[in-house]
């Protein structure tokens, strides 16, 4: 089981992140695991406690799911 992560949402949003730059970086040098990079970054983002969601990270979120979608039908 992974280490628990702080609730601290200013840390749990930069540790977010730094998940999405990975899906970015996994799509741009055509590297597996860009899903599961943002598969953890979405799940980290869903478990901001009420009221700490950030409009920024979700259009980032959005955007990563979006390349996710175009890569994956390359042939």
């Amino acid at each position: 089981m992974p280490f628990p992560l702080p609730r601290d949402p200013e840390y749990r949003k930069e540790i977010i992140w730094a998940w999405i730059e990975d899906v970015s970086d996994r799509i741009e040098e055509d590297v597996p695991g860009a899903e599961t990079s943002w598969k953890i970054a979405n799940q980290i983002y869903l478990s901001l406690d009420p009221g700490e969601g950030d409009a920024e990270i979700e259009s980032a979120l959005i955007l990563a799911r979006v390349k996710l979608n175009n890569t994956s039908h390359k042939p």
